[in-house]
């Protein structure tokens, strides 16, 4: 088994609700938001499809896939494009409230706190004396993976 690096390079990524805290390298890009080009079918948490280098990828509601609020944009909100953990499902978007800060992360730095979690979230940490959510992308992946193009 391969040994966890102390320190990771991460993301804190301000959303609706509490910001995000994932490895920098989740991140594609981020880009100015826009409305989709396609709407979305069914489920609640696609907005839609959106055109990002040459493939349509879906959008998604982070706070409506987590099933804890309406989707709410703000004057920064902008569209993370994310990589794929698993790499079945290529990438997929979501609607974030401003530009991701760029963290140094040590174990040591973070806390889990004892939160109870919606669908789409890990866990909840302490950082630095505020609380951020490591969200579960395997969850996430597993919606998107589950999509068809129409």
């Amino acid at each position: 088994m391969a040994e966890l690096p102390n320190e990771v390079s991460s993301l804190l990524i301000p959303m609706q609700g509490r910001p995000w805290l994932i490895p920098n390298i989740i991140v594609a890009e981020v880009i100015p938001l826009r409305q989709p080009d396609r709407p979305g079918h069914g489920s609640e948490w696609l907005l839609g499809w959106i055109n990002w280098r040459d493939a349509d990828i879906p959008l998604l509601s982070f706070e409506r896939l987590n099933e804890s609020s309406q989707v709410v944009i703000g004057e920064d909100a902008h569209i993370a494009v994310l990589n794929t953990v698993t790499g079945n499902t290529g990438f997929y978007a979501v609607i974030i409230q401003g530009i991701p800060r760029q963290m140094k992360i040590n174990r040591q730095d973070l806390v889990e706190e004892p939160v109870d979690t919606g669908p789409a979230e890990a866990m909840y940490i302490q950082l630095g004396g505020d609380l951020a959510v490591i969200p579960d992308l395997d969850a996430m992946e597993q919606a998107v993976a589950g999509l068809q193009q129409r």
